[in-house]
């Protein structure tokens, strides 16, 4: 009978050390910059792009607008990075391809960041622009120069 309460506690008290590390791994892996750490009434300042953004002959160049370093504000750059990367193949093949392949390219893992940073950031009013815009850009019937320019204004406004 005192095994099987030793064993009942060992669980429970492994129960407790692995929802308490699972706790601390949690905020140890979370963004330093959430805007839990700020006091009333401040607002967090930009995030810092990781990428330089491109210049593509018939879009001109991309600029990043001042994204506040918040979850979705972080996002949403990281979508626009992703962008940044994939406009100048983005205008060739709107021009050559059936918008069937497009579709099948906008599947292909080269899209995969880029559809996952917007995957938040459609429920944020915030950031409903760039999320429109990209769903506009990137379907086989949607995607064309013009939806191009409008995610490429929605980046520089981060909006």
């Amino acid at each position: 009978m005192g095994v099987r309460k030793l064993r009942v506690l060992a669980r429970r008290g492994g129960i407790a050390l692995g929802v308490a590390v699972g706790a601390a791994l949690a905020t140890a892996c979370g963004h330093a910059s959430s805007s839990l750490s700020l006091a009333a009434g401040q607002t967090p300042g930009p995030a810092t792009p990781s990428v330089t953004p491109s210049s593509v002959p018939v879009l001109g160049k991309l600029n990043f607008g001042p994204f506040p370093a918040t979850e979705d504000g972080i996002r949403a750059l990281k979508l626009c990075e992703a962008w940044s990367g994939l406009r100048e193949q983005n205008v060739y093949r709107v021009r050559a391809d059936t918008p069937f392949e497009l579709e099948q390219w906008f599947s292909s893992a080269v899209w995969r960041p880029a559809f996952t940073a917007n995957s938040p950031l459609r429920t944020d009013p915030a950031y409903t622009k760039i999320s429109s815009a990209f769903g506009l850009a990137t379907t086989g019937q949607g995607a064309s120069i013009s939806s191009a320019r409008m995610l490429d204004k929605a980046c520089s406004e981060a909006d």
